[in-house]
This record gives C-alpha cells, sequence and structure tokens, in this order.
C-alpha cells in the first residue's frame, strides 16, 4: 500500500467545495479525467474511488478527504492496495506499475494551485 498525503484548499478548488465527501467526489473525478494523457485508463466507481487499469491489471485507488487542519485545508490521501497474494514476477510487474502512478497522481494533483505539501507514505 502507498499513500500520498497532501494538502486541497477548498478556497482555491475551481468549485465551491464544503466538505470532504465533495472532496473527495471531486478529487476521484480529478484524476479520473487525468491519468489517461500518464498513459492509464480509469474505471467508472462511485465515492471517492477510482479504479485504474494499464495492460491486464487492475490497481485501485481510493481517495479519503479529513476534515480540515489548522490551516483551514482538508487533508487528503490517496491510497493503493496492490494484490498480495501473487508470485515473485508479477509483484515486481505490479510494483513497478503502482510507482509510475503514484508519480502520475502525483503530477497531475501538482496541476492545481489548490493542492499542496505532498508527502508519501510506504506501507508494504
Amino acid at each position: 500500500m502507498r499513500k500520498l498525503k497532501f494538502k486541497a484548499d477548498t478556497q482555491k478548488s475551481p468549485q465551491a467545495l464544503q466538505n470532504s465527501r465533495e472532496t473527495q467526489e471531486y478529487i476521484a473525478r480529478f484524476l479520473a479525467t487525468k491519468l489517461g494523457k500518464h498513459g492509464f485508463q480509469t474505471l467508472p466507481q462511485s465515492g471517492g474511488t477510482v479504479a485504474v487499469s494499464v495492460e491486464e491489471y487492475e490497481l485501485p485507488l481510493s481517495v479519503s478527504c479529513e476534515t480540515q487542519d489548522e490551516d483551514g485545508h482538508c487533508v487528503c490521501e490517496i491510497s493503493s492496495y496492490p494484490e498480495e497474494e501473487q508470485d515473485w514476477l508479477e509483484r515486481i510487474t505490479e510494483r513497478s506499475l503502482l510507482n509510475q502512478l503514484a508519480q502520475a497522481v502525483e503530477a497531475s494533483l501538482k496541476e492545481q494551485d489548490a493542492f499542496s505539501t505532498f508527502e508519501w507514505n510506504n506501507e508494504l
């Protein structure tokens, strides 16, 4: 599992976001439209979840946003949960794809001023 923690300034977002659920859904829709230019295909999901595929692999993403921090920003996390029951070659391939996906997610989010303070956590 990899988590990208970042701040979402709801005042700077293109649409007024009133709560963490709206923020989650906005980020999921945003990523679903942006990841295509990095070679990933997004699959429709509900709420703050984006399923991403490349070649024959599906990589589920989950977006969760907490309530506001002390600066008034929503603190959001993007998590990915690759399958753990794989042979070593599949695991290496999926980890490589996950690293590419992580770079694509961060690059996409950095396109908007509303998102800042990016920090990756690896929990493998």
